[in-house]
């Protein structure tokens, strides 16, 4: 057993956290300090011992590796969350500079003393409510996970906690890459937004962008966790999780509000797209692997738009259920999922037409 005690420590003004451990034996070992320098590079480092002065068990015996494939799995989507936390920031602080900068005329300027804020540009709206749809629609979907694993670790039909553990095993690759993949665009998009003051440590943007950077490649790197969902999460020992989740999505946007009906008719239309995606590329894990590996980021990231999307559709059944209620705070919803269905949802075609052009001349390519 062991004795684990953290103390955090911040060196002085700076904004880069140190953190430092202590681990304790029982039966008094010497305290081994660990230091962990959070930078642009991550360096943890022990302080040298003789390798039997420290002996530490966790769990049952003889099942470390599943204990550690739980806590990995959890770290994932923590990871995914992290990319989703640090998009809301680059957005938070873009939307307040968008507000206060001044450049150029707008098409329809009625300024009468020079430059118009920025955020009345198309381009730059365009920009904050691509980071704003993405974000809101991460949120939801992470709401939806997270109730999924409650239910896989609570409910009492064990047949309804098979399935929901089924289907947070399918989303958490997704969630992973999406969340830090989308992170990365997000943090690039806000630097943009701040021109040449992004790219300097002024406003702090670039930090963020760095900070985000480290999240596609930990706890198992994004091209590791597509290939994962596709060759081991679509279809495994516990039947075909990927068709039961599409199904389930479908059903549950089904929804009689005629408000609602242009979104689920946009909606039908990708998730038709997804399923072709997914019938070629069960059919290509079977004869041509290659095409199915070379095609798993594209699907990954087809998959993760339509789940998002579906996470949309609950956001407004509920906005335009409770409309009168706070009709700002709704309106708002709605007019961002509208963004996301016109501007962003299109992405999955994009993806399914360039994966399924297959691999060949990509494995028969000779570097020189």
């Amino acid at each position: 057993m062991v004795n684990i005690e953290f103390n955090p420590l911040f060196s002085g003004p700076i904004k880069y956290p140190f953190a430092f451990s202590k681990f304790k034996t029982q039966v008094g070992e010497p305290l081994i300090p660990i230091f962990v320098s959070i930078d642009a590079v991550f360096t943890p480092f022990l302080e040298p011992i003789e390798p039997s002065s420290l002996t530490i068990n966790f769990g049952t015996k003889n099942k470390g590796l599943n204990a550690m494939f739980t806590m990995m799995n959890l770290e994932r989507i923590v990871v995914g969350i992290q990319g989703l936390g640090i998009s809301e920031i680059a957005y938070q602080n873009s939307l307040a500079y968008a507000k206060e900068r001044k450049q150029g005329k707008t098409n329809n300027s009625k300024s009468t003393n020079g430059a118009d804020h920025i955020i009345e540009h198309a381009d730059i709206k365009k920009s904050l409510l691509n980071m704003k749809s993405i974000i809101e629609g991460e949120r939801a979907l992470c709401f939806w996970l997270s109730q999924q694993t409650e239910v896989s670790l609570n409910h009492k039909d064990e047949k309804v906690r098979q399935e929901a553990s089924d289907f947070v095993s399918l989303m958490t690759p997704v969630v992973k890459t999406m969340f830090t993949d989308m992170g990365m665009e997000i943090t690039s998009d806000a630097m943009q937004v701040h021109g040449g003051y992004g790219y300097t440590k002024d406003q702090g943007i670039e930090q963020l962008y760095r900070d985000n950077r480290i999240t596609p490649i930990y706890e198992g790197t994004n091209s590791i966790q597509a290939i994962d969902l596709v060759f081991r999460k679509l279809v495994n020992k516990n039947g075909n999780i990927i068709d039961r989740y599409l199904d389930m999505i479908k059903n549950d946007c089904n929804i009689g509000d005629e408000k609602i009906k242009p979104f689920g008719e946009d909606f039908n239309i990708h998730i038709e797209i997804l399923s072709n995606f997914t019938s070629w590329i069960k059919e290509k894990i079977q004869n041509s692997k290659d095409d199915a590996s070379a095609a798993c980021n594209d699907y990954l990231k087809a998959l993760g738009f339509v789940s998002i999307a579906h996470a949309w559709i609950k956001v407004l059944e509920v906005s335009f259920k409770d409309y009168d209620n706070n009709k700002d705070f709704y309106e708002d919803k709605i007019q961002t999922a509208k963004f996301y269905f016109k501007r962003v949802l299109p992405r999955v075609e994009s993806h399914f037409k360039s994966a399924t052009t297959g691999s060949d001349y990509i494995m028969n390519f000779k570097f020189k």
